[in-house]
């Protein structure tokens, strides 16, 4: 696997959860245990516009980035997923949210993926 083939398999996984948050909002949050009201179908529609928007980014990522494109592996691969298992953790520790393991496991993997491919000699 090639870093171009993980930006492109983490803008697959993007398109998925913005899919999710549009036609199965249930499937979405019953992982974290959150109640599904129309308030939060409505958030979710509005958190779906950045989801699509980092899959694009993260599909053009290898022709934008060029010959920087390990650094850009390392941002967006590496440092905003762990923002996002953060957070995740965040929740889960404050009884927020339950753990969420379809939201957790891929993301810890494409991390260290990311760090494998972004770390590796040229």
């Amino acid at each position: 696997m090639t870093l171009t083939h993980l930006f492109k398999a983490q803008a697959l996984f993007a398109w998925l959860w913005a899919v999710m948050f549009w036609f199965a909002p249930e499937m979405a949050a019953s992982g974290p245990g959150w109640a599904v009201t129309p308030e939060s179908v409505a958030f979710g529609q509005v958190v779906s516009v950045p989801m699509a928007a980092l899959g694009v980014i993260s599909w053009m990522a290898p022709t934008w980035a060029a010959d920087n494109l390990k650094k850009f592996g390392m941002l967006m691969g590496v440092y905003a997923n762990a923002g996002f298992v953060i957070v995740q953790l965040f929740h889960v520790s404050t009884g927020v949210a339950k753990f969420d393991p379809l939201g957790m496991i891929p993301t810890v993997i494409f991390i260290a993926l990311f760090l494998w491919k972004c770390r590796a000699a040229d």
